[in-house]
């Protein structure tokens, strides 16, 4: 049996990423906190660590080097800790939120320090997904940062909060999920993919481009966001046509991983275009946040358990590991689709919108109760 944490650290913040979901989603409906504390509980305990934690499993894969160290998984335990804090502070008082913000900034440098090293110890080039997963933490660092200056700036509140968001959603989670998907698609699905490297090392100047004009735009000037949001749909439509042009049979399936990451694709795209609404006064924020967790996070945060969980808590048993995948994997297009309906549902300020996402979560949360309790 392996003495390595960090599968069932993943597991967990994988199972931490999708209650925190349940309950943030459910929060508006039930108190009058304010929507950035729900929102909060979502992004900032149940994603961050997440992603931290995928990122030191996946690092070592990127550069061919050895497992990670004991003392690196502090990394995503401090963001969760930092996670947790913040959302206290959102719900209670804004005192706590540099804290916060001060344990997280450590603990994404020193993964970034640490993904740094290894890329120094590689033979050869590391893979092209290292460089990605080294802008998303530097965006999260930087909006992290500015969001620290706001707490001694309050005169630049609005415009500086706004350039954390966007850094933290589409530098952060938009530039780790798209640089992870371009490698994990192809495994998912089983099949070749030789443009995945050239594409990575193409694309990751006009999205990094495309985030910065988002969110100076989103900030002070609504023409530069246009722009950073027309970069961001062309590189968007661009992989989706690839995939689905050469390995469509592979990844429109109502089983599996593969249709679920597709899905989220898919519904990045729907947020991208609601944030524009929004900026033209046409979408309260409310509702593009919430759209941008059911319809992108849900279906992506499913897709990638579906493949990975099975992995995490059942090493080195291969067949069980592709029973409990085609467990998580059932019936993943529908779901995927319900959480697509709900996302649109939301924008559309349609209450059945939240009833359709948690039942849709709840379903995926039961097939992996099923055989976790049956000691699968």
């Amino acid at each position: 049996m392996s003495t390595n944490p960090l599968p069932r650290l993943l597991a967990a913040l994988a199972i931490i990423s999708l209650i925190s979901a349940i309950i943030g989603l459910s929060l508006p409906r039930v108190s009058d906190l304010p929507a950035v504390a729900p929102l909060h509980m979502i992004l900032a305990l149940g994603i961050m660590p997440l992603i931290l934690g995928a990122m030191t499993y996946f690092i070592p894969v990127l550069t061919r080097t050895s497992a990670p160290e004991p003392l690196i998984l502090l990394s995503p335990v401090g963001a969760l800790i930092a996670g947790l804090l913040v959302t206290l502070s959102l719900s209670l008082s804004y005192q706590l939120y540099p804290v916060a913000a001060g344990i997280a900034l450590l603990a994404i440098g020193r993964l970034l320090w640490w993904s740094q090293q290894r890329a120094r110890a590689t033979l050869g080039r590391p893979h092209p997904g290292l460089l990605w997963y080294q802008l998303a933490l530097a965006a999260l660092m930087l909006g992290l940062l500015i969001i620290t200056l706001a707490a001694f700036w309050p005169e630049q509140w609005l415009p500086l909060k706004r350039l954390h968001l966007h850094l933290n959603t589409l530098g952060f989670v938009g530039l780790t999920t798209l640089g992870t998907l371009r490698v994990l698609l192809p495994t998912v699905g089983s099949f070749p993919d030789p443009q995945a490297g050239l594409w990575l090392m193409k694309e990751w100047r006009w999205l990094v481009a495309g985030t910065l004009l988002i969110a100076a735009g989103a900030a002070w000037s609504t023409l530069l966001a246009e722009i950073g949001l027309l970069l961001w749909l062309i590189s968007l439509v661009r992989l989706i046509q690839g995939l689905l042009k050469a390995h469509q049979g592979k990844l429109w399936q109502w089983h599996g991983a593969a249709i679920s990451l597709v899905i989220a694709v898919i519904g990045l795209i729907l947020c991208l275009i609601s944030g524009a609404l929004h900026g033209h006064g046409l979408l309260p924020a409310s509702q593009a946040g919430e759209a941008f967790v059911i319809a992108f996070l849900l279906p992506l945060v499913t897709g990638a358990a579906t493949h990975l969980l099975p992995l995490w808590l059942l090493q080195n048993q291969p067949e069980k590991q592709q029973r409990l995948r085609e467990q998580l994997g059932y019936l993943s297009g529908v779901r995927g689709l319900a959480f697509l309906t709900a996302g649109v549902l939301t924008l559309a300020s349609q209450p059945l919108a939240f009833l359709i996402a948690v039942a849709a979560l709840c379903q995926f949360l039961f097939q992996l109760a099923r055989p976790i309790t049956e000691g699968e």
